[in-house]
C-alpha cells in the first residue's frame, strides 16, 4: 500500500528523506559483515590470477603438443594453439614462448616434409603408371616380335622344303633345237 505521507505536496522532499533513511541504515547494516579491504588479499588474488594465466598458457602449449603428435592430422590445431600462445604478451605466456617457437618450427618442417612426401608419392604413382604403360607396350612389342619370328621360321621352312632350282638344260651342241 502506498505511503500517504509521500504523496503530500508540501512535505514530499522531507518525507522522502525520512522513508530513505531506514532503507539506507538497513543497507549499511548489511555491509557490517563484509570484512575490511585487505591488501594481502588483493596480492593473493593477483598471485592466483597469475597462476591461472600461467596454467592457461601451459594448457595451450600442452594442447599444441598433443595435436602435433605423429600419426595425428591435427597440425593446424597445434599451429593455432601455438600462435595464440605466441600472441599472448603476458609474462606467464612469455616464459613458454621459446618452447612454442621450437615446436612451431618443428610443425612447419613436418608440414613441408609432408607436402614433399605427397609430391614424391604422386610422381612415383605417375611413373609407375607410365612404367606400367611402357611394360604393356613392351609386352605387345614382344608378342609382335615372337609372331614375326614364327612367320620368318615358317618361311624359312618353306624355302628349305623347296627343291633347289634346276639349272636350265642346254641342248648339246649340234642337236637341233
Amino acid at each position: 500500500m502506498p505511503d500517504p505521507e509521500l504523496h503530500l505536496a508540501g512535505t514530499a522532499p522531507r518525507n522522502a528523506l525520512r522513508a530513505l533513511l531506514p532503507a539506507t541504515l538497513a543497507l549499511l547494516a548489511g555491509c557490517a559483515g563484509v570484512p575490511a579491504w585487505d591488501a594481502g588479499e588483493d596480492t593473493a588474488r593477483a598471485a592466483s590470477a597469475e597462476a591461472l594465466a600461467h596454467e592457461a598458457a601451459q594448457q595451450r602449449l600442452h594442447t599444441a603438443v598433443q595435436a602435433a603428435q605423429p600419426g595425428q592430422d591435427r597440425l593446424a590445431t597445434a599451429r593455432r594453439a601455438l600462435d595464440s600462445l605466441l600472441a599472448d604478451d603476458r609474462t606467464e605466456a612469455r616464459v613458454l614462448h621459446p618452447y612454442a617457437r621450437a615446436l612451431l618450427e618443428q610443425i612447419r618442417e613436418r608440414q613441408q616434409l609432408t607436402l614433399l612426401a605427397e609430391r614424391l608419392r604422386r610422381q612415383l604413382d605417375e611413373r609407375a603408371h607410365s612404367s606400367a604403360a611402357r611394360d604393356q607396350e613392351l609386352e605387345a612389342l614382344r608378342r609382335q616380335n615372337a609372331e614375326l619370328q614364327r612367320k620368318l621360321e615358317a618361311i624359312a621352312d618353306i624355302e628349305r622344303g623347296l627343291s633347289p632350282p634346276t639349272p636350265p638344260v642346254r641342248p648339246p651342241a649340234g642337236l637341233p633345237e
